[in-house]
């Protein structure tokens, strides 16, 4: 997040002198906490509403809206200037919500008073019958995508999240005492695949994000564009037998949400070998997620290169969709 701040002019200066990035690590986690501490004290729905309006005030005036501006351009490319614009903007809105909700996971994921996090399906999802089947859930970076874990959890289903630590360890060490309030066992993702084993084999669940690109993966149609993508939940659910299910989180109104499972991805072909069933799946996880985003643009927080660089839009919208799904069915 620093690097985010400073711009690529200070960025040299950044990488040189730990100190200089030592005190802007602590100045981050300053400004952090100090806002956090804010948004305890506002109702939930309001902190989220400031944060969103904060948020799109700064953000289109970093470095990263450029990126935000690019992913939503390849992605519509129909779209004018004028609109991309907006989506990036609106991006960044959610993002400020995301952050201020920090302070009111807890309300969100743990209170039932309030019911703020709506559970939901589409299709026949094995384990919501049976919480105890270890199952792969995949799901990419939508509304408020922290919440998604505490909709697992609070449909019965002992998970493990596989999250990103920061760079900032003050900063870490912050979000990690917020994410208790989820609920769920967290795992850092530069953690062996032996780790995501043992998990699943202590009968426990584990959640992925997903939509982002992956260098060492292969590339798969996104919008009708290359994106590499990994194959890892794939082909661990095709090697141990798990189903791998898409969960999708959103936002409501304010800070309100829902969480949907989705019935498990299976590949086309059951006799091709493991590697094209993997790619089968995996392209129709990318096809979900372009039916999601298309639905909700607004909601897709983008702040990193999705496509190669030479990239071009092509035919993105005219790619194949997946197929329309029903609505979903409350169930808590």
């Amino acid at each position: 997040m620093a690097r985010l701040l400073i711009g690529n002019s200070l960025r040299k200066y950044f990488e040189r002198w730990s100190f200089v990035r030592h005190l802007l690590w602590m100045t981050e986690a300053a400004v952090f906490g100090a806002f956090l501490a804010f948004a305890r004290l506002l109702p939930a729905d309001r902190a989220s509403l400031i944060g969103r309006r904060v948020v799109m005030w700064v953000g289109p005036r970093l470095d990263k809206h450029r990126i935000f501006k690019r992913n939503f351009r390849l992605a519509f490319p129909r779209k004018n200037e004028q609109e991309i614009d907006a989506l990036a903007t609106a991006a960044w809105g959610g993002a400020g919500g995301l952050v201020a909700e920090y302070a009111h996971l807890g309300t969100i994921c743990v209170r039932q008073a309030d019911s703020r996090l709506q559970i939901a399906t589409v299709g026949d999802v094995p384990v919501l019958s049976d919480p105890a089947r270890p199952t792969i859930f995949v799901s990419a970076h939508l509304a408020n995508w922290e919440v998604c874990a505490g909709g697992i959890k609070k449909a019965g289903i002992p998970v493990t999240a596989v999250y990103t630590p920061l760079q900032n360890p003050w900063l870490n060490r912050i979000l990690m005492r917020q994410r208790r309030h989820l609920g769920c066992r967290l795992l850092p993702r530069d953690e062996s695949m032996r780790s995501l084993v043992r998990e699943l084999g202590k009968s426990r669940s584990i959640g992925l994000i997903m939509d982002q690109r992956v260098d060492s993966g292969v590339p798969i149609p996104f919008f009708g564009i290359d994106k590499f993508t990994t194959l890892v939940p794939a082909r661990l659910a095709l090697r141990h037998g798990y189903d791998l299910v898409p969960v999708r989180t959103e936002r409501l109104d304010g800070a309100r949400f829902r969480v949907t499972f989705y019935a498990p991805i299976l590949p086309d072909d059951a006799g091709a070998d493991p590697v094209e069933q993997a790619t089968q799946m995996s392209r129709k996880i990318n096809l979900l997620f372009e039916e999601w985003i298309r639905e909700r643009p607004e909601d897709w927080f983008c702040s990193k290169r999705r496509w190669p660089k030479d990239a071009q839009p092509g035919s993105a919208e005219d790619s194949v969709a997946a197929p329309a799904s029903r609505p979903p069915d409350v169930i808590a």
